[in-house]
């Protein structure tokens, strides 16, 4: 046979066939379910892999299937389309052989022909098949239950539910009265407009995942209750409720083993860390609800409720004592600098912290708050500030630097000379050229003994770009006529185009 002869041989070969299943399996596994059960019908070694897929992944499109593309839209009957979905769910599970299913996952929050009775019995089934890992993202318009078969899964690693409500009405996430899951590493639960209805069951429920790592709770899920949640092997925690309701909840935290902590929502949903003996990344992100004057300017804190928000964040703040790395916004900010009193009556020190990210609108308070900060982190090295868009500042209790008489001598005087002993790196972006800003560089350019570099960056649109690169070259020059405490700083600034202020 010449060289040509074998050159067809090999082009006409059925490589792909001659690979091991579970090889085949992992080429499967990106392509769409209704193609994978398609393959039945190349062959004989064909005819029976898809029933012994390990990753099952159906994702329903409100897209119409190829055949009824050729159709007019209004030909379409979409609860036909949505029924095929839920009969593909069906036919995949109920003819799966006896192996194990590693993973199964379902989006199909638009799918509302798949019913409770479907997605428990879907449940059901991959629990029977030692499921790993489970996902499930779905719209329903009544209480959920989670299956007892689901919280007692022992092979179970990875859960993630998004529940969407469907709805006007709040509805209920119910526990059942036993849990057992000895393997949970990682859970994600996202509840649009659902809660757990009880708190003895919800503490029982977080009371029994001993191996979990890895915990977020999202769009809901926690009101009106007292938790304790212990996790000894707690890694990573997430919670983020942006909704503005009343949210009260109270959770005490023992995650001895901590890295990361993102929490963002409105006060009072209060966290309490205890036990925290690692070093931690934090990422503190508060809303306050308060009143608009009209004018597109938000108002204080209400006065009666300052002192109060003050003491929840400096005891939650005092769970993060060991935090390496802290970030802040600026509503965090105002609940802590709320009460001065209370804040020099209660000792407290970041001893570990070595980067401090702040998102804040520099009103005196928050700029007093800023140095107490740097006061109790003896050991700081690098502050990120970002500030605050225009329109949560009054610019008329805020002058800009040109607008009153400033200089070396009357500029600053809220630093403390003991601190920063270690702050080498401070940037400072969406400057705007304010007063206050000028007096909090002009401290720090005063007492950081060691600082070695100071980024400030400023944003306009394109038709002010050129008037606003000349007010901050101004406002520059102003403050290299400042002290300095380091003989090796290196001042720069920018000015950048922009559109529209990023919330990044």
């Amino acid at each position: 046979m010449n060289s040509g002869e074998n050159s067809s041989c090999s082009v006409n070969e059925d490589r792909i066939s001659n690979l091991p299943d579970a090889l085949i399996h992992e080429i499967l596994a990106f392509i769409d379910m209704k193609y994978v059960v398609k393959t039945c019908v190349l062959s004989k070694r064909w005819r029976y892999i898809w029933t012994s897929l390990p990753k099952l992944r159906f994702v329903f499109y409100e897209e119409t299937d190829e055949e009824e593309e050729e159709q007019d839209e209004e030909d379409i009957d979409s609860d036909l389309v949505q029924m095929r979905f839920v009969n593909l769910v069906n036919k995949v599970l109920s003819l799966h052989d006896n192996s194990d299913i590693h993973t199964f996952y379902l989006d199909a929050y638009r799918n509302w022909e798949i019913t409770l009775s479907d997605m428990y019995r879907w449940i059901a089934t991959v629990v029977s098949h030692n499921v790993q890992e489970l996902s499930i993202d779905k719209g329903i318009d009544k209480d959920f239950e989670i299956p007892a078969c689901l919280c007692a899964c022992k092979s179970l690693t990875k859960l993630e539910l998004r529940l969407e409500n469907g709805s006007d009405l709040d509805h209920k996430v119910i526990l059942p009265s036993a849990v057992s899951l000895p393997r949970l590493k990682s859970l994600r639960l996202n509840f649009g407009g659902f809660w757990f209805d009880d708190e003895k069951l919800t503490n029982k429920f977080f009371s029994s995942l001993p191996t979990l790592e890895s915990l977020v709770i999202r769009q809901g899920g926690l009101n009106n209750m007292n938790l304790n949640m212990s996790f000894p092997n707690l890694t990573y925690f997430e919670f983020y409720h942006p909704v503005d309701q009343s949210n009260n909840v109270e959770v005490k935290l023992y995650v001895p083993s901590l890295t990361s902590i993102i929490l963002k929502g409105y006060m009072p949903a209060i966290f309490f860390l205890e036990d925290l003996s690692s070093s931690v990344s934090a990422d503190m992100h508060i809303w306050i609800k308060r009143k608009n004057n009209g004018k597109g300017v938000f108002l204080e804190i209400h006065a009666e409720r300052k002192e109060s928000y003050t003491q929840l964040v400096l005891r939650f703040l005092r769970g993060l004592h060991n935090a390496r790395v802290l970030k802040l916004n600026s509503s965090f900010f105002e609940a802590l600098g709320g009460s001065p009193d209370i804040l020099k009556s209660r000792k407290l020190q970041f001893r570990y912290l070595k980067l401090l990210k702040l998102s804040v609108g520099l009103s005196r308070d928050s700029m007093r708050t800023i140095f107490y900060m740097l006061k109790i982190s003896p050991n700081i090295e690098s502050l990120y500030m970002r500030l605050g868009p225009e329109d949560s500042l009054d610019i008329s209790v805020h002058p800009f630097y040109d607008e009153v008489k400033l200089n070396s001598e009357n500029v600053g005087g809220l630093g403390l000379p003991d601190m920063a002993y270690y702050l080498k790196f401070v940037e400072i972006k969406y400057l705007k050229g304010s007063v206050n800003e000028l007096k909090l560089l002009a401290d720090l350019l005063k007492h950081a003994t060691v600082l070695e570099r100071v980024v400030l960056c400023s944003f306009s649109t394109k038709e002010e770009l050129k008037q606003k690169e000349k007010e901050m070259e101004k406002f520059y020059e102003l403050l290299l006529t400042f002290p300095k405490a380091s003989t090796n700083v290196m001042i720069s600034y920018s000015v950048s185009e922009v559109t529209t202020f990023s919330t990044a």
